[in-house]
């Protein structure tokens, strides 16, 4: 009985990091991600579908609230993947805005309702959403319907590898705090 107060009692070094320490380590992990993709994606001649990881800063930041620092971290993340994937400038950085913003409104919508539910359908939902507008602007900037399969491919990589390391995007806010708030 001892042992597992103790274990309550004991904080780990990511529970302890305030916002600016998170939203530090989860940026650099979307840099590294990112920069790896931009490598040959095979394995046997198979092409391995790459997740967009600066969705799950959009998706796991915005749970905090709207903050200045996640939106121009989100933006210049955008705009990188514009040049990488030729794509119209601001393309990227517009959905990544777009997703941060609907997670803030959905996490606003929710306070204090931390269920499996919301942990759950929330996330899905925006993927489903950056997926169709990644789908649409790709569609509309090419001028014939692009194929959704190799899209499809990568938002459910990134859903996946979201699913297991959501924890590394939350910035720590508690029910009741105020948005962008330590």
């Amino acid at each position: 009985m001892a042992a597992s107060s103790l274990k309550r009692k004991q904080k780990t070094l990511w529970s302890q990091a305030g916002p600016t320490p998170r939203l530090i380590f989860g940026a650099a992990i979307i840099a590294i991600v990112g920069v790896l993709g931009m490598t040959p994606k095979a394995i046997l001649g198979i092409p391995i579908a790459w997740p967009f990881a600066a969705l799950w800063g959009a998706i796991g930041w915005g749970r905090a609230g709207l903050s200045v620092r996640p939106m121009i971290l989100l933006i210049l993340f955008g705009l990188m993947q514009d040049i990488v994937s030729n794509a119209p400038l601001g393309c990227f950085a517009m959905i990544n805005l777009l997703i941060y913003g609907m997670s803030a409104g959905i996490a606003d919508q929710t306070d204090g309702m931390r269920d499996a539910l919301v942990a759950i359908v929330g996330p899905a939902v925006l993927l489903v959403v950056a997926f169709l507008l990644v789908w649409m602007f790709a569609s509309i900037t090419t001028d014939h319907l692009v194929r959704s399969w190799p899209l499809l491919a990568s938002f459910i990589t990134t859903g996946l590898v979201y699913a297991f390391a959501a924890r590394m995007y939350d910035l720590g806010r508690r029910p009741g705090e105020s948005p962008g708030g330590s």
